[in-house]
């Protein structure tokens, strides 16, 4: 059976062509294409796709199929001269879907040069971690011999999370370890430890294996039309990863103890310390910002304000710029 040649920036952007929204038809078709075709590849009752290489690999590699997508569909992508992929023609309900096809393309690229680990490309994340969820519930056996989950699927260009959803799902130790092996493989990274996680696959496995992380791959804008990926950090991280030595790698966090600030980062998670509106007026560029994503104009925003303010009283509107 032939399967897809995702080598190379072709191959990146032959993934990211493809808006697959969970449980579409085009993300099945996708799973089936760039996925069942790889030899080894196999599925559980979920439909979350997995691979071993090695000897009782230690190290598990993660990502997800689906992307944020109002419909599945083909989509033209592009890469301007700054090395910067995104959509030719966005628009609201439409994504690149770095998140996670930048994830899925280094694992593909890694599984193709044969390096050692579990590899699952998880379905239904961006629904709620749908896949891992089911894996953690159902056969959590999968991961009896695994020390350290490592996700490809954080935003921006240079952290290791340490912290997820409501709590550590990784030492600081082991975080360190990790950025210190990066920054040494190329001397362009900037990789930190980070303790703003929010939530991504690996944290369903906290419970269940040492060290989770999650790395930030080099998309921004995630979930709407204006979402870019920078191709050569992809690039950079996906050549990093094919010497990354795992086995120097220090396993310091026991997942059987919870630790002192997971209840109160629960709090702050769930936001009994901050309302929606204190979050808005604390963080109003990060929330304008996120509108425009959404693809909603000032002008409609405007109008929404006003019929908010105006009531039932709705006859009279007011002039918005064209």
């Amino acid at each position: 059976m032939i399967y897809h040649d995702v080598a190379g920036r072709a191959g990146l952007l032959e993934i990211l062509s493809w808006a697959r929204p969970h449980d579409s038809a085009i993300e099945r078709a996708f799973c089936r294409e760039f996925l069942d075709r790889v030899p080894g590849m196999t599925a559980d009752a979920f439909g979350n796709r997995m691979l071993v290489i090695g000897d009782r690999p230690r190290v598990m590699w993660s990502c997800h199929v689906d992307t944020v997508a109002a419909r599945g569909a083909q989509q033209d992508v592009g890469i301007d001269t700054s090395g910067i992929a995104g959509l030719r023609n966005s628009k609201a309900g439409m994504s690149l879907g770095a998140d996670d096809g930048a994830g899925i393309w280094i694992m593909l690229n890694m599984i193709a040069a044969r390096r050692p680990g579990l590899y699952l490309f998880h379905r239904g994340e961006e629904q709620g971690c749908l896949g891992s969820r089911w894996i953690r519930r159902n056969t959590p056996e999968l991961l009896r011999d695994i020390d350290a989950a490592i996700a490809f699927d954080r935003a921006d260009l240079g952290d290791v999370i340490t912290h997820q959803s409501y709590g550590r799902t990784c030492s600081d130790a082991f975080a360190a370890d990790l950025v210190a092996a990066l920054n040494g493989l190329d001397p362009r990274f900037r990789y930190k430890p980070d303790d703003t996680g929010v939530y991504t696959d690996t944290n369903e496995y906290a419970d269940i294996v040492a060290e989770c992380t999650n790395l930030s791959v080099g998309y921004q804008r995630q979930h709407g039309p204006k979402e870019r990926l920078d191709v050569a950090h992809c690039e950079r991280l996906l050549a990093a990863m094919l010497k990354l030595d795992t086995s120097r790698l220090v396993i310091e966090r026991d997942p059987a103890i919870p630790d002192d600030d997971r209840w109160r980062r629960f709090d702050d998670y769930c936001g009994h310390q901050m309302n929606f509106v204190d979050a808005i007026v604390k963080y109003p560029s990060l929330a304008a910002r996120i509108l425009e994503d959404c693809g909603v104009t000032l002008d409609e925003f405007l109008a929404i304000s006003w019929e908010e303010y105006m009531g039932d009283d709705t006859d009279y509107r007011p002039l918005m710029a064209s």
